[in-house]
């Protein structure tokens, strides 16, 4: 199985980046990260580079092809968040960095990816946005629940806020690995909301057909920098193509990928509305601002 990678970071209209990403490759294995270090809160930097370390570390110790690719991931997710909290407790004086973050593990044609907050993985296909992770914000969940249309959802003053990250106080967020089945030509991408808040998903889509990936993301990310100057943010993106092998068949396999932004398929709901304001008043104190 072969990989075609890329990635791109810019700094946006920010004084520092505080976003990290990482594409790392070996025996067989590609991990790809990509972190945003969370503003109003000390040293966001600081929480993204511990997310990428730990799971660079640990990514490099384990024997190759992982047999839990899940497990891995979980583990992993909740080494960073401590890290994090232990990294921010050794300044002088403590502080409590924060980032969401965004991890997927691909081992031939699997992919097992999770996530916290509002940093993003996207599965494209034939030009088209397959699926893509839920964001932990309050105002996707009240998309999920079709209480606001997808134009809201952008302009919603409250879009930046986000319900789980890593780092800060208490127990690491809850989080599941979820996987897909990945076909030939297939790209999966992350990225921090430096990237999806400024260019939509037509444009990720297309930026995934180019045959020069790190080129095409490249462009991708200046488009997102000048769309939102003179406001940009840190912008970071990584993604791989799956590639056939000269001397195998190019047909995809055919189980489907499994969507993590199902919304034909959601549970009812009596209330969608009181379901969420009770959310946010039983969680108001995990809400903080990306």
């Amino acid at each position: 199985m072969r990989y075609q990678t890329g990635s791109a970071n810019r700094l946006g209209n920010r004084a520092a980046n505080e976003d990290r990403c990482a594409v790392l490759q070996r025996g067989g294995s590609l991990l790809l990260l990509v972190a945003d270090g969370m503003g109003g809160h000390a040293r966001g930097d600081l929480a993204a580079q511990s997310f990428v370390d730990t799971f660079t570390e640990a990514f490099y110790r384990q024997r190759q092809p992982l047999a839990d690719p899940a497990a891995f991931l979980r583990r992993n997710l909740e080494s960073a968040h401590r890290a994090i909290v232990q990294c921010g407790q050794e300044q002088q004086p403590a502080i409590e960095p924060r980032t969401t973050a965004v991890a997927c593990l691909i081992q031939g044609s699997k992919a097992w990816w999770i996530h916290a907050g509002d940093s993003r993985l996207y599965l494209l296909r034939g030009g088209k946005v397959v699926a893509r992770t839920r964001d932990h914000t309050y105002v996707e969940d009240l998309y999920q629940h079709q209480a606001i249309s997808e134009a809201e959802m952008m302009r919603h003053p409250m879009r930046n806020y986000v319900s789980r990250c890593l780092g800060g106080r208490g127990d690491p967020p809850a989080a599941d690995a979820d996987e897909g089945s990945l076909q030939f030509g297939d790209v999966v991408l992350l990225c921090s909301d430096g990237l999806w808040n400024a260019v939509d998903d037509k444009h990720i889509a297309a930026a995934a057909r180019e045959d020069d990936l790190e080129a095409a993301l490249d462009r991708l990310a200046e488009r997102a920098e000048h769309a939102s100057y003179p406001n940009s943010d840190n912008i970071s993106v990584a993604a791989t193509r799956l590639c056939a092998d000269l001397d195998v068949d190019t047909a995809g396999p055919e189980d489907p990928i499994e969507s993590t932004d199902e919304t034909n398929d959601k549970e009812p709901v009596d209330d969608p509305i009181d379901a969420i304001r009770r959310a946010v008043r039983d969680y108001h104190h995990e809400l903080d601002q990306d």
